[in-house]
C-alpha cells in the first residue's frame, strides 16, 4: 500500500506543481490585449460576469470606457472539443484542459510536469531497486523468458508500457504542445522507462533481459499511438486490477520479496469494451451508455511454496465481467484535475459482477474478486 501512496503523492505533486506554474506564467493567457484608446499599461482586463466575454476598462479617459470583449476568440488557439475525443468521451488534458492547435510551450508549466514525471520515475526505481535489484546485480545477460509467470508479465509489460506513455503525453500537452508532438513524445517516453527498466534486469543476477519482454514494452507504447490515428481502437482500453491476494483468501508470494507491480497473484489484466459505442444507435434505448464489458487474465500461486517445500501450480484464471465507464457516471468537476482523475479512473478495473473460468473451475463473483462467489 505504501508504494501506491507514493506513486498517488507524486501524482499530487505533479498536479500542485502545474497548477502553481501555470498560474504564474500563463496569467496574460486569461486577458485579451485589445488596442484601446490608451496605453495596456492604462487599460484595466477584469471578467465579465458571463463566460463569454472580457470587459476592457479605460481607467484613464474622462468619461469611463467599457468595452465587452468576445473571449471565445481565446478558443481559436484550442483544438474544439469534439475533436478532443477518447471514443465517445471528451478528453482533458492534465489539468482539465484541451491542447492547443499549435505549440506554445510554457517553461514553468513544462518544468512543473517534468519534475513531477522525474519524481514518479525515481520513487517506481526505487521501488523496484528494493525489490529486485538491489545487492543482486551481475554481468549483462539475456534470458528469454517468454512463458514467465504463464504470460501475466508479458500483459504487464504492455499495460505499464501503455499508461506511462499515456501520462507524459497529457502533461506534455497540458504544458502547451500540440497533441501529435505529445503523443510521439509521451510514447518515447513511456518506451524508454520500461527499457530502462529492463536493462536493469539484463545486469541483475536472478534476471535478465527478456526480448519478449522489449517486445511487449513496445507494443504498449505502440498501441497508444495506434489509437491516435486509428480512433476505433479507442473503443478497447487497457484495464488493472489490483487486490492483495490474502484479501480474498489467495496464496501470496512466498519466494522472494515483492511489489505491487509483479505480485501477479494479487493483479489482473483486463481489456475495457466500449459497447454502446459498438452498437448501432437503435440500441441506445436498450444498453446504458456507462455500460462497458471487460474481458480480463491472471493467475494465481506464482512463486509460492508449498509446506512440503515444493513450488505450487501456477493456475491460470479467465474473467469475463461488467465495467463502468466514469467518465459517464461521475459528474464534471470545477477543478479540472479532478476532471484528469476522473478520465484516469477508466484505465482501473474496480470489483464487479464477472464470471471466471480456468484451471480453478467456474465461478461467478458479484463484486470480483470478493465474494460473494457462487461455484458451480
Amino acid at each position: 500500500m505504501k508504494h501506491h501512496l507514493a506513486f498517488l503523492a507524486a501524482l499530487m505533486l505533479v498536479a500542485s506543481a502545474s497548477a502553481w506554474a501555470t498560474v504564474g506564467s500563463d496569467e496574460s493567457d486569461t486577458r485579451l490585449v485589445v488596442a484601446g484608446r490608451t496605453s495596456a499599461a492604462d487599460q484595466d482586463v477584469i471578467p465579465s460576469p458571463s463566460d463569454d466575454a472580457s470587459v476592457l476598462v479605460d481607467s484613464t479617459a474622462t468619461d469611463t470606457t467599457v468595452t465587452v470583449i468576445d473571449s471565445s476568440t481565446l478558443d481559436d488557439r484550442y483544438i474544439p472539443a469534439d475533436e478532443f475525443m477518447y471514443a465517445d468521451n471528451h478528453r482533458v488534458t492534465f489539468l482539465g484542459n484541451r491542447p492547443l492547435k499549435e505549440s506554445d510551450v510554457s517553461t514553468l508549466p513544462l518544468i512543473g510536469m517534468g519534475a513531477g514525471y522525474a519524481g514518479i520515475f525515481v520513487a517506481l526505481h526505487i521501488n523496484q531497486a528494493n525489490a529486485w535489484w538491489k545487492d543482486h546485480t551481475g554481468g549483462w545477460h539475456v534470458i528469454e523468458d517468454l512463458q514467465y509467470a504463464r504470460f501475466a508479465d508479458k500483459f504487464g509489460h504492455f499495460y505499464t508500457a501503455y499508461i506511462m506513455s499515456a501520462l507524459p503525453a497529457d502533461m506534455l500537452m497540458e504544458s502547451g504542445m500540440e497533441q501529435t508532438t505529445a503523443r510521439w513524445i509521451g510514447a518515447g517516453l513511456g518506451l524508454l522507462y520500461n527499457t530502462y527498466v529492463e536493462v536493469n534486469d539484463g545486469y541483475a543476477a536472478h534476471w535478465g533481459f527478456s526480448p519478449s519482454d522489449e517486445i511487449a514494452n513496445f507494443v504498449g507504447s505502440a498501441y497508444f499511438i495506434l489509437q491516435y490515428y486509428y480512433p476505433f481502437l479507442e473503443n478497447f482500453t487497457p484495464r488493472w486490477s489490483y487486490v492483495p491476494s490474502h484479501w480474498v483468501n489467495d496464496q501470496s508470494i512466498t519466494d522472494r520479496p515483492s511489489t505491487f507491480i509483479d505480485d501477479y497473484n494479487s493483479t489482473t489484466f483486463w481489456l475495457a469494451v466500449n459497447v454502446n459505442n459498438l452498437l448501432p444507435k437503435s440500441f441506445d434505448a436498450y444498453w446504458p451508455d456507462w455500460l462497458m464489458v471487460s474481458v480480463g487474465y491472471g493467475i494465481r500461486n506464482y512463486e509460492v511454496t508449498t509446506p512440503s517445500g515444493q513450488p505450487a501450480d501456477v493456475t491460470r484464471r479467465f474473467m469475463v465481467g461488467l465495467d463502468y465507464d466514469w467518465v459517464k457516471i461521475l459528474p464534471t468537476s470545477s477543478f479540472g484535475f479532478l476532471n484528469y482523475v476522473r478520465q484516469w479512473l477508466n484505465y482501473i478495473r474496480l470489483p464487479g459482477p464477472t464470471l471466471e473460468f480456468g484451471d480453478d473451475g467456474v465461478k461467478f463473483a458479484l463484486a470480483y474478486p470478493f465474494a460473494i462467489v457462487i461455484p458451480f
